[in-house]
């Protein structure tokens, strides 16, 4: 390991192209698929509408079956390929727009409308003839491709990898939720980029100087040292400054001045969490979940848990400072949300975008790229070997 007091920044290297397309595409993804990715927040889907998303460019329809569990399959009916989002839920089941086929939770066909009332959805007997009590059975007309679906946290998740039992992890964890002390909101945001982008973004701290100076930072040309590890699909990064601070509403999580600890950690493939955490009363967790749409677009799932050092009742902290943390963190994502913007539009600027240039302060970076280049290119072996380093950068 080297010491980031002798370190200096290191020489101008160029990395691989990332290809935005091909981490975007479901049959071109490789392993990025087989992890779960959140589709919406439970409070989203609901019994009376279905709800449209895209993963890896592949629409998909949820809804809620008669159970109340989120059910997700392919956006496309099997009679004339309508767009089974544009139809409507009754019963737990989903009807198709154009001509009423309706599919139970399952994906199978269990009624069509226009074969009249003696149907393969109706209950019969060995005769054929419709009778009380009997088992439905479903049609044999097919079904329409089924993901599976979890829900937790206040999240809806789908996997995209075929059986979820494969999956790579555990759908992630929001941090302290249902934990008393801490309030937790999330906010969805649609992003201009893609994941690789995003999630670089969301862990990197030289940036804030410059899209949310005065909000969240201020240059102060001082030198922070930090130490990368990289170990398990995960990159961490632990700065070294106790005297840190944020502004905006830094002072309010920290009256007291104490030392803060900041730490970055991305999960493999598309998770990132950020802890500002003052002592054992006070802090705030930024987990974001990204959800790829196309190469150059992406849903956001951001849930903000938050403790304020303060011995006011639960319901005061909710009525009074909730607002006031949701407007601020609103500010700053609509910042990043432009700064993304802008990197689009140089990425697509003629051929040669995505190849990066890079310094010290970069090498969090070359980690996470690191980690979704050997899982797009189908996440065979051991992976990037674990290492732990540290740096030094100037802000």
């Amino acid at each position: 390991m080297r010491n980031p007091t002798d370190a200096s920044p290191l020489a101008l290297v160029t990395t691989p192209a990332v290809d935005l397309e091909a981490e975007a595409d479901l049959s071109r993804c490789g392993a990025l698929k087989d992890y779960w990715y959140v589709a919406c927040l439970s409070s989203e889907l609901t019994s009376r509408e279905p709800l449209a998303r895209t993963f890896f460019g592949t629409r998909v329809v949820l809804f809620r079956d008669e159970r109340g569990q989120p059910v997700a399959l392919l956006d496309r009916c099997l009679h004339r390929n309508a767009r089974l989002s544009a139809g409507a839920v009754f019963g737990g089941r989903l009807g198709c727009p154009y001509h009423g086929w309706v599919y139970d939770g399952s994906g199978a066909v269990v009624e069509v409308p226009s074969l009249g009332p003696s149907q393969c959805g109706e209950a019969l007997d060995a005769q054929g003839h419709a009778r009380a009590g009997l088992q439905v059975r479903p049609c044999d007309l097919g079904r329409v491709r089924r993901f599976d679906t979890l829900e937790q946290d206040g999240l809806v998740f789908v996997f995209m990898g075929g059986d979820s039992r494969r999956a790579r992890r555990p759908a992630f964890r929001v941090p302290f939720w249902g934990q008393p002390e801490w309030n937790v909101y999330f906010m969805v945001t649609r992003f201009p980029n893609g994941v690789t982008n995003l999630v670089e973004n969301f862990m990197d701290v030289p940036h804030t100087v410059f899209v949310h100076e005065g909000w969240f930072r201020r240059k102060a040309r001082k030198r922070v040292p930090a130490t990368v590890k990289r170990s398990e699909g995960s990159v961490l990064v632990t700065y070294k400054q106790d005297q840190d601070t944020v502004t905006g509403l830094g002072r309010l999580f920290n009256p007291g001045g104490l030392p803060m600890v900041h730490t970055d950690h991305f999960f493999a493939p598309n998770v990132t969490r950020v802890d500002y955490m003052w002592g054992e009363r006070s802090g705030f967790a930024i987990n974001s979940q990204i959800t790829p749409i196309g190469p150059t677009d992406s849903l956001v799932y951001t849930a903000i848990s938050y403790r304020l050092p303060y011995d006011l009742p639960r319901a005061l902290v909710g009525q009074a400072l909730k607002p006031l943390v949701r407007w601020y963190t609103t500010q700053v994502i609509r910042q990043d949300v432009e700064v993304m913007k802008v990197q689009r539009e140089g990425l697509l600027n003629g051929p040669g975008g995505g190849v990066f240039s890079g310094t010290e302060a970069d090498l969090l970076h070359a980690d996470i790229e690191a980690y979704r280049r050997w899982l797009l290119e189908g996440g065979e072996g051991a992976g990037p070997a674990d290492e732990e380093r540290d740096i030094a950068f100037w802000i």
